[in-house]
């Protein structure tokens, strides 16, 4: 192999490294932003006092 065609390839295999991390990453972090979502949905619901809330949702018992 010439030495454009080995940079070439050098190139395009840190390439695809660093696009599976960033897949990774987006992954976790999509996954961690909806666990706090939910986290935060229900102790907003939890705090509202005037509707009694935990009668209609089973997911809060």
């Amino acid at each position: 192999m010439d030495k454009q065609t080995e940079k070439r390839l050098k190139h395009i295999r840190d390439a695809t490294e660093v696009n599976a991390r960033h897949k990774q990453d987006l992954a976790r972090n999509s996954i961690e932003r909806h666990e706090r979502a939910r986290v935060q949905i229900k102790s907003e619901v939890m705090e509202n006092r005037n509707i009694n809330y935990r009668k209609h949702m089973k997911w809060l018992e």
